[in-house]
């Protein structure tokens, strides 16, 4: 028998390691598939906050109010039952700014993880009869982040054109190459962004078991308990910088600059192994049932209020992309988790490494479109995917998940180009009902509003 029940999460593998991670992303990345480690965003109107990489901050040229919500639509199988759930939760909630004019900074607060659910387990063991393995859990983290992010040497491309513009024609073309190759360190120096989130982590967490007995004169049935709270600092890191091609060479050996540029763009993130303090409350005893009410036999341990960590794992994403002017921009991630690596009160848990794969992008007809019919042409077209090859392993099995999404940037106000709502949907499975597991298939809905403008403006006029 399957059975379902929880509140901000409905997954029976939220009871693993912190629970289930919450979207490290607004709504306009997880339309594009959640990848982001490469998404450089605008510097001009409508400004997006792209959360995971704390160096596009750097890039943020007007003050951006970020707020989102989602809702989740499940539905889970096993092997003889199924169930439907839906939740809906906040989501995210940011505010970014510039800081003089080679840094930006951002201020937030969104979920971390979620932890709710309720599974029982009927099995039929042998010489016993049909024993009820029933596991709960509750609760969750949230993150408050503030991050900056910089760039150091945003005039290097222009100091080296410069230094150039003296430089004969017949010079330049006797030394292509080491031209060619100072002209590329400096456009991707000048492109260079550095940038760090500072994030307090803290919730609480409730997971307990219960494995009852059809016989209580020959088995006694046993509870299991643990309530630990998490309020700590960690840290993570990002890098970001771009390749723009603003001209080609003509037959006649000319260049001839682009309507569109091309922008290549790389990223790097990292989350330290930070270990987070804790307190915990644990206890488990045997008991038996009569007339309905439970009677403690026996306390096997008690513990209130321990001192323990959490080491969090090693995380590191890679990402690369492409963006043609202001229409097109096609990113992809891959990330490795090192889970194994997670250690839960002290101790080393099973996890396994996790291997993420997102694509997506985003197309905008004519960013500035202005007249009749302009609305449509303003829109942001976004479509993505995602797969990952699971941490959590249950009966020898890897918990797989993958996802499709797509979604819209829809231009608000009158004339204006500085606010957005962003509606998304995301299709996706995890799980399966192999080996006696439960598979998940769900639909979730984001909708996020940003709004971005320039803010304490001093007017000469009246």
């Amino acid at each position: 028998m399957l059975k379902q029940n929880a509140q901000n999460t409905f997954s029976p593998y939220s009871r693993y390691a912190l629970g289930e991670l919450a979207q490290p992303t607004f709504a306009h990345n997880t339309a594009m598939g959640g990848a982001f480690v490469a998404l450089k965003q605008d510097s001009t109107m409508p400004n997006f906050i792209n959360v995971g990489n704390p160096a596009s901050y750097a890039l943020i040229r007007l003050a951006t109010l970020e707020l989102g919500i989602n809702t989740t639509f499940s539905e889970f199988k096993g092997q003889t039952a199924s169930s439907f759930e839906k939740t809906a939760n906040f989501a995210y909630g940011s505010l970014g700014f510039p800081i003089g004019r080679r840094g930006g900074g951002c201020f937030g607060i969104m979920p971390y993880t979620y932890v709710g659910s309720s599974t029982t387990n009927s099995v039929d063991e042998a010489g016993i009869g049909e024993v009820n393995y029933q596991y709960q859990g509750s609760g969750g983290l949230n993150k408050i982040f503030v991050g900056y992010g910089l760039m150091p040497f945003n005039q290097r491309l222009i100091k080296f054109r410069r230094k150039q513009l003296s430089l004969p024609d017949s010079l330049k073309t006797g030394y292509t190459g080491k031209y060619k190759f100072k002209e590329t360190f400096a456009k991707l120096a000048s492109d260079l962004a550095l940038g760090v989130n500072g994030n307090f982590i803290k919730g609480n967490i409730t997971n307990n078991a219960r494995v009852v007995y059809p016989d209580n004169s020959l088995y006694y049935n046993t509870y299991r308990d643990r309530i630990f709270s998490v309020s700590d600092v960690t840290a993570n890191f990002g890098l970001q910088t771009a390749y723009t091609v603003d001209s080609v060479k003509t037959a006649t050996g000319k260049r001839r600059a682009l309507n569109d540029k091309v922008k290549f763009t790389f990223g790097y993130t990292f989350n330290l192994n930070n270990s987070l303090n804790t307190v915990y409350t644990a206890m488990a005893y045997n008991y038996r049932i009569s007339s309905g009410n439970e009677f403690i036999v026996d306390t096997v341990f008690y513990k209130e209020d321990e001192p323990a960590s959490v080491t969090l794992p090693f995380e590191q994403g890679f990402g690369i992309g492409f963006k043609k002017g202001e229409k097109l921009n096609i990113v992809a991630d891959y990330a490795i988790t090192k889970w194994q690596n997670f250690q839960y009160l002290d101790n080393v848990s099973n996890l396994k490494q996790n291997q993420r794969f997102a694509l997506g992008a985003y197309f905008v007809p004519e960013k500035y479109a202005v007249g009749s019919g302009s609305f449509f042409r303003r829109v942001n077209y976004r479509i993505g995917a995602n797969y990952q090859t699971g941490y959590v392993q249950v009966n020898n099995t890897l918990i797989k998940s993958y996802s499709f999404s797509a979604g819209l940037g829809l231009p608000v106000g009158v004339g204006r180009l500085s606010s957005m709502v962003h509606l998304g949907a995301t299709y996706g499975k995890m799980g399966t009902t192999e080996n006696g597991l439960i598979m998940e298939n769900f639909w979730r809905l984001n909708i996020g509003f940003t709004f971005s403008d320039k803010w304490f403006q001093k007017y000469r006029y009246d």
